[in-house]
């Protein structure tokens, strides 16, 4: 069993966030447990286990670990270029300090639909203070990007998207966020039309994201309206420690 530090999680909870994987069938759960509790003094340690591992997923409940929510990979694939002439828009990559805070205030405003928002375990305002710090973190990362979609009339920002290069032609999408005062128009689909023909551009031919079942408006979304593709799901489980 792997155990990792979060680093961004443990900054914002105060405390070390622990993230579990590659569990075995032979993994002594609580001789593992009390190691890192020894050693790292959690506040929070979760897992992410395949649905179909059933066993491992009643292993984790049997040592106190929670089911929290049901997590949804995909792949989109770019093969063609979208007509975004009549949409009056910019598609800019975040590098100046003033564009990044106008996507920081999105991203502090409009997540609602994660694990951090609906678990009644952890306080107010965590989920919003973590994803600020996310973009902050994909703002900096030499592999990572912010992207914005900008409109310049407005001289406003729109929409924002990140997401880390882990390949020649291959990107994980991260995060992003509609402007709580643009959603529910549409914005969602123009964005990501802005976004894959800007990836294409770049060299990317693929890109793999990872949402909550619970997301219903960004499952409905990229499987509905953009053509991903789902080919995993799985439980995640977690364990706070007071």
């Amino acid at each position: 069993m792997k155990v990792e530090r979060i680093e961004v999680d443990s900054a914002v909870l105060g405390r070390s966030v622990l993230a579990l994987s590659e569990l075995a069938p032979a993994d002594d759960l609580a001789a593992a447990e009390a190691h890192y509790l020894e050693q790292f003094q959690p506040a929070y340690v979760y897992c992410r286990v395949p649905l179909e591992q059933l066993a491992t997923i009643h292993r984790l409940e049997g040592q106190g670990f929670q089911f929290i929510e049901c997590q949804i990979r995909s792949t989109v694939r770019f093969t063609q270029d979208y007509d975004v002439s009549r949409y009056p828009y910019e598609y800019q990559r975040v590098e100046t300090r003033e564009a990044l805070d106008e996507v920081l205030d999105i991203a502090g405003r409009t997540v609602v639909h994660d694990r951090f928002t609906i678990d009644a375990a952890l306080a107010a305002g965590v989920s919003s203070r973590r994803y600020r710090r996310y973009v902050e973190k994909s703002f900096s990362a030499p592999d990572e990007a912010v992207w914005r979609l900008y409109d310049p009339a407005a001289k406003q920002t729109l929409q924002f998207r990140t997401h880390r290069v882990t390949g020649p032609r291959e990107a994980l999408l991260l995060l992003g966020g509609v402007h709580p005062d643009f959603k529910n128009l549409g914005l969602g689909v123009v964005a990501s039309y802005f976004c894959f023909n800007q990836m294409r551009r770049d060299g990317f031919r693929r890109a793999v994201t990872h949402i909550s079942a619970i997301n219903y408006p960004i499952f409905n979304l990229e499987i509905g309206s953009l053509g991903f593709r789902v080919n995993a799901t799985f439980a995640v489980l977690r364990k706070v420690y007071p």
